[in-house]
């Protein structure tokens, strides 16, 4: 689902992210759409389109595609 950003120049599509709709900019990265809401991925499980990503893949590698699925987790520990 594209369409025109507010200013008429940025093309916006949409992810599922964390179970709700979210729009992004054409071409962000998952690094650069989690920065865009001041998320950092350290101690996070991400999870995107059904994988579960590692410290080996690094997040700014991963190009988001209208209707991609991206969810957050984190570990909780205690006793």
């Amino acid at each position: 689902m594209f369409r025109s950003g507010y200013g008429g120049d940025e093309i916006m599509a949409q992810i599922i992210f964390n179970g709700k709709a979210a729009e992004f900019a054409a071409g962000d990265t998952l690094a650069s759409f989690l920065k865009s809401r001041n998320i950092a991925a350290k101690n996070l499980i991400v999870e995107w389109n059904g994988k579960i990503l590692t410290e080996n893949d690094p997040l700014e590698t991963f190009s988001l595609q209208d209707g991609d699925t991206v969810n957050l987790f984190s570990m909780v520990g205690g006793g």
